[in-house]
């Protein structure tokens, strides 16, 4: 375990429970962060904050309880080691958020899936969210989770998307016109589908888990009435799964039962390795630059980053460093893409006199749910 602990920036009070923060991975942009917020209101809290418009017309109208959230944009400022608030768009309670892959006329395009069952597309255009579609994916039924198709840059892309009923979708936009289609949807588990995830290398493979504790593949070619694999080496539900975008059919997938296991995705008959962080494993996320440590919000025990190393011709995972500031419930992680600026280098040592060569450091944002808090740290 490193003994320089990871050194907090920043912590932003999210108002609502914080569940999802992505950085926007197109270079440019980089100093983009979104956070998504999800709340449950009971029907006294309904009529005290939703008719004061503080929630989505979609809650207003429900009976009974309601899940409300919204979208947060961010901008980092590196001179002051800070995060600028851009906007708060009011949707419904977000489960997961995902910046596709490639621009759209040289604009940042984020996935947003809410409890109203839907999918939302926003584009960034100065310093700004406009939504650009909506496509209800599972009527009645929560949006879990959703993945954006590697193979992008065409006249489409793809996403995948899970919801509360066990269902996996396969939505089409059309960049052109702007347009939402659902192509595929099939049963993929007998109850809630955590999380789905398209494989990093292979546009027509998609992965997803369930709390039935099955982890499985599907062939999108075909109708996807059977998978190509099922596995159930996880004991609990399974909650993530990240294919690594630097190491070809390595895949991880993370589980209620507090495991992560990584995979050859060539045979799935048993993991290459695993590892115990704790907590149940809510978000895997392999560094994108190199892809040789991942990044996880464990739940109950916090953020941990591991490393994948290989150890006497064996690959294992090593703990590396844990992160529990504010962390009674760890939902949200992912890494900058960009490397500290030298800006952000000088705001660093006015607070801390250091030797170290802080280009080697990575920028990593987090959110703890309950804490409703959004919080910025440095790691080597």
């Amino acid at each position: 375990m490193s003994t320089d602990p990871a050194k907090t920036l920043c912590t932003v009070d999210t108002g609502y429970y914080a569940d999802t923060v992505e950085w926007c991975p197109l270079q440019g942009f980089e100093s983009y962060l979104i956070c998504g917020t999800y709340q449950l209101l009971e029907r006294t809290d309904q009529e005290n904050d939703c008719l004061a418009s503080s929630c989505s017309p979609q809650a207003i109208k429900s009976k009974g309880d309601v899940r409300v959230g919204n979208v947060q944009l961010y901008h980092f400022d590196g001179a002051l080691g800070r995060l600028e608030k851009l906007q708060t768009l009011v949707t419904g309670g977000v489960l997961d958020t995902k910046w596709l892959p490639v621009s759209i006329g040289g604009c940042p395009v984020l996935g947003c899936v809410t409890s109203n069952g839907d999918l939302k597309i926003f584009i960034l255009t100065e310093k700004k969210l406009t939504e650009a579609a909506n496509f209800v994916a599972s009527p009645g039924k929560l949006c879990l989770s959703m993945d954006w198709s590697p193979d992008c840059g065409k006249s489409f892309s793809q996403a995948t998307i899970s919801d509360s009923a066990g269902q996996i979708s396969i939505c089409q936009f059309y960049e052109g016109a702007y347009n939402l289609q659902q192509i595929l949807q099939w049963k993929g588990h007998q109850y809630e589908a955590w999380i789905t995830a398209f494989d990093a290398w292979n546009s027509a493979v998609v992965y997803s888990g369930g709390d039935d504790c099955f982890l499985r593949g599907w062939d999108t070619r075909t109708d996807c009435q059977k998978p190509i694999f099922t596995s159930k080496r996880h004991e609990m539900g399974v909650s993530s799964i990240q294919c690594n975008v630097r190491h070809e059919y390595i895949m991880a997938s993370g589980s209620y039962d507090e495991n992560i296991l990584v995979w050859d995705t060539r045979d799935t008959r048993q993991p290459l390795c695993s590892a115990h962080p704790g907590g149940g494993v809510w978000r895997i996320k392999w560094h994108p630059l190199h892809g040789n440590s991942m990044l996880t919000a464990c739940m109950y025990e916090g953020f941990h980053i591991l490393d994948f190393v290989n150890a006497n011709g064996d690959q294992c995972l090593k703990m590396s460093l844990s992160y529990k500031e504010q962390a009674s419930l760890a939902y949200g992680a992912d890494w900058c893409r960009q490397k500290p600026l030298a800006s952000l280098r000088s705001f660093e040592k006015t607070v801390q006199q250091s030797d170290e060569n802080d280009e080697s450091r990575d920028l990593v944002a987090t959110c703890s749910f309950y804490d409703h808090a959004l919080n910025l740290w440095l790691v080597k």
